[in-house]
């Protein structure tokens, strides 16, 4: 005879939809047994024992609704009937628990196929630390995996922060060639804000803007259904098992030429194992939208700075100088993806330009930012290293062409983050 969890189980499966025949595949149980569990009901009170076997009866209901949000710890489950009342024992609610997690398993490995251009799937993964310019850091790995071609792109990073986020989506389309209708990912700060109880999102500003400058649709897996991505993840596991273990880097520079190399010659020509083509021939049928020679979004890192009153801002671990007359105000910073510093005024109006500086506790210095200022006390020397700081003029940097917004619009990007 079966147990009662077993019965409920058989019971839900069919409230579910599912067949006899699937339903007796899934539990172990031959179909005239499901059948019989089904005419019958739940509760026998003639059963002995019975008074202690279904200690959970009243809890069922709170149960079943807790495990179809997603909450399959049965320690957690147990301390919440528990403050409700239970009694019984941690094992019998084990039990009860056990054939959903089975279940739910189960569903997992089901697969669901996309028509060609419309989905990309994305995430990170973490794969330890790096040597940074003299620093360590954590190294991640931006992976955008195509849902009909199954076409990869790869990016390593040292920062999973918004800038690099939209700066990845950027390069995985011009990898490609072309967006997507639609990109589902996690919900991570980068793109969800918040998500309220009834499922409504609070987007991060500039990811929605990203996606209105390209056209697609962003996407946020259900909490507790992360495996809806399997796509990229089985891509990130790939990464894993075929390029990363045994390799040998330089440098971060170095990191990205060779996967760059392994995508090209052995990831996306490879005979994928699910659609039984290469990635890079389906490609071509993906009918994705055309980038059109659309300038390159930008992806400028935004912050706020308050001027010191020797005409310095802080901005990563360096002081960099401004125009005298500008100290103790608060400046609009521009970090963009050519390793450049901006700055302006609230206003606006651009007052220095800098390149980033690769080591920390540095001053780089513009001299004539300094012109007409009279030091009324000598000064010791700092004890940080003063760079002075190169003509932009004398800086040759190959930059793509970047789409060009108003100052305007980053203020008040910056203000509904803030908000």
């Amino acid at each position: 005879m079966l147990a009662v969890e077993e019965c409920f189980m058989i019971k839900y499966l069919q409230r579910q939809g599912i067949g006899i025949s699937d339903i007796a595949r899934q539990t172990g149980h031959d179909r005239k047994t499901v059948r019989t569990t089904l005419a019958a009901p739940l509760v026998r009170p003639s059963q002995p024992g019975q008074a202690v076997r279904y200690q959970l009866g009243p809890y069922i209901e709170y149960l079943v609704k807790r495990i179809d949000e997603g909450v399959l710890n049965a320690s957690k489950l147990y301390d919440e009937i528990k403050r409700q009342g239970y009694r019984g024992s941690r094992s019998q609610l084990r039990a009860f628990v056990q054939p959903f997690r089975t279940l739910r398993q189960a569903q997992a490995t089901v697969r669901f196929e996309t028509e060609p251009g419309e989905q990309a799937q994305v995430d990170w993964g973490h794969f330890g630390l790096i040597n940074h310019r003299g620093h360590q850091r954590r190294l991640y790995a931006f992976v955008m995996t195509l849902g009909w071609s199954r076409a990869m792109y790869v990016e390593f990073t040292i920062s999973a922060d918004a800038a690099w986020w939209l700066r990845c989506h950027q390069h995985g389309f011009q990898f490609f060639g072309g967006v997507p209708r639609e990109v589902l990912h996690d919900n991570l700060k980068t793109a969800v804000l918040e998500r309220a109880a009834n499922g409504s999102i609070h987007w991060n500003p500039r990811y929605l803007d990203l996606a209105d400058y390209y056209g697609f649709t962003p996407k946020a897996c259900q909490p507790y259904r992360a495996q809806t991505k399997g796509k990229v993840e089985s891509g990130v596991k790939y990464l894993r098992r075929n390029f990363w273990l045994g390799l040998r880097f330089v440098d971060l520079a170095d990191l990205n030429r060779q996967v760059q190399f392994w995508l090209d010659t052995v990831a996306n020509v490879r005979i994928h194992g699910t659609t039984g083509a290469v990635p890079w021939v389906r490609l071509a049928q993906e009918q994705l939208q055309p980038l059109l020679g659309k300038p390159s979004y930008d992806t400028s890192l935004l912050s706020q700075r308050r001027s010191s009153s020797d005409c310095l801002i802080s901005y990563d671990g360096n002081l960099y100088s401004i125009p005298a007359g500008y100290h103790r105000q608060l400046l609009l910073v521009r970090e963009t993806e050519q390793n450049e510093l901006l700055i302006y005024t609230s206003q606006g109006d651009e007052l220095a330009r800098h390149r980033l500086s690769e080591g920390y506790n540095q001053r780089i210095v513009e001299p004539a930012h300094y012109h007409g200022i009279v030091s009324l006390t000598p000064r010791p020397a700092p004890a940080t290293q003063l760079v002075l700081s190169a003509p932009a003029t004398a800086v040759q940097v190959a930059a793509p062409e970047v789409e060009t917004r108003a100052l305007s619009l980053y203020e008040a990007l910056l203000t509904e983050v803030w908000a």
